[in-house]
């Protein structure tokens, strides 16, 4: 037969290192099942001990005591009744029906000392048989426990298989939050528009008057670039393991596990919402950045459109005004002119690419979030079956090993 390690991970997956704890259960195990077997099981393994007057009984199970009986010629066994420590005057008092004798010999046990009376007359004249609770030999690369019924070994496997997976629902307890590892992009700073006029300050005739070409406003979105803000959500299965383990309320606990799968449940709505919300949230800020650039270029070209009019009305009353400088201060206006709406024009199509880079950067990370948050949700749903699973396979071999305790406590 397979070793007791490996009957527990067959039924359990616990395949941990942790031999330590395997064989402190499967020694707890033997303690709880040897404290409920009935007694003719228990005597099949039970251990002679010879002791003189006295022996120390902490961590046994007493099944029998017996003294030898000197006034008769074979010296035999005889049995002994059991007293309470509050008999231990009277005992050795013949004026009182407790009081012992060789052939009615009795025991009290006090101060984890168990003593026969009347006092033995030879060395190892009184016996004990009992079960050593402590097994102190056993261990999880075992596959049988000494002195213990043979048919009681599976009822401590399946006692500890509970307790392997206990641990691995527990190790389950500190289940991650969802986190979002990247960060949301900065709004980029766009630059100011601004117009330089031209001056015809060399006319020699009337001078053209500076053109004043409208300010254009920043694009400036009211709102702000929208954040996914994560639910929270914690799982306590301390009260579930109370129902089942400690109260061996089988019900209650079932309830119990119903409230931990309605709140994992819950969570997983929370987080859909979450996502739902931020994909809304993005979608307005994108609009609203896409309306305040519209309207930004807009006016630009308004500003740009004024300017050149008020410059074709400058150059017209130069014209009239002389017609001496005319042409070459015309002509020098016109350049600066032009040398002022191409850097106006470098100033808007680099608030463009600023513009078109954000909303790239934007557009990666709503779909690295999107791709966390799936991510962490196929783990939760897997951690949720293995979780389950854990739960059922605890249900199904708690019932077997009340099953087993039963039997054995019914079969002869």
């Amino acid at each position: 037969m397979a070793d007791f390690k490996t009957r527990i991970s067959d039924l359990t997956g616990f395949a941990s290192t942790d031999d330590v704890a395997l064989s402190d259960w499967l020694k707890s195990g033997a303690r709880s099942v040897s404290n409920i077997l009935p007694l003719n099981k228990l005597e099949r393994v039970g251990k002679n001990e010879n002791f003189t007057n006295n022996i120390d009984v902490e961590g046994k199970k007493i099944l029998a005591v017996v003294r030898k009986d000197d006034n008769h010629a074979s010296k035999i066994y005889t049995p002994c009744r059991t007293l309470p420590a509050s008999m231990m005057g009277r005992v050795n008092d013949t004026n009182y029906m407790e009081a012992a004798s060789e052939s009615d010999p009795a025991y009290i046990i006090h101060g984890e000392v168990l003593n026969t009376y009347p006092a033995s007359n030879a060395s190892n004249d009184s016996r004990i048989v009992s079960i050593d609770l402590s097994f102190s030999a056993v261990t999880h690369d075992d596959s049988s426990i000494d002195n213990f019924p043979d048919e009681a070994e599976e009822a401590v496997v399946l006692y500890a298989s509970r307790n392997a997976l206990q641990r691995l629902m527990n190790n389950m307890n500190g289940i991650s939050a969802l986190t979002v590892s990247v960060s949301a992009p900065s709004a980029p700073s766009l630059a100011t528009v601004s117009y330089s006029a031209a001056t015809n300050a060399d006319a020699s005739a009337s001078s053209v008057g500076a053109i004043t070409v409208a300010s254009v406003a920043d694009v400036d979105p009211t709102g702000s670039v929208p954040t996914y803000s994560k639910p929270t959500q914690t799982f306590d299965i301390g009260q579930f393991e109370t129902f089942l383990e400690t109260n061996e309320d089988p019900e209650l606990a079932q309830l119990q596990l119903g409230r931990l799968n309605n709140e994992l449940g819950e969570y997983q709505t929370d987080i859909q919402n979450e996502l739902n919300e931020f994909n809304k949230e993005n979608a307005r800020y994108q609009a609203e950045i896409q309306d305040q650039v519209t309207k930004h270029n807009t006016a630009l070209q308004r500003a740009i459109t004024q300017a050149q009019l008020d410059a074709a009305d400058a150059q017209q009353e130069a014209q009239q005004a002389t017609q001496v400088s005319l042409a070459n201060k015309a002509q020098d206006q016109v350049l600066a002119l032009q040398n002022a709406a191409q850097t106006m024009g470098a100033a808007v199509q680099n608030n463009d690419d600023l513009l078109q880079k954000f909303n790239s950067e934007l557009g990666k990370y709503q779909a690295q979030v999107s791709d966390e948050i799936q991510e962490f949700s196929a783990n939760l749903q897997k951690d949720t079956a293995k979780y389950t699973w854990y739960t059922q396979q605890y249900q199904m071999l708690d019932a077997q090993y009340k099953e087993q305790i039963q039997t054995l406590q019914g079969a002869l």
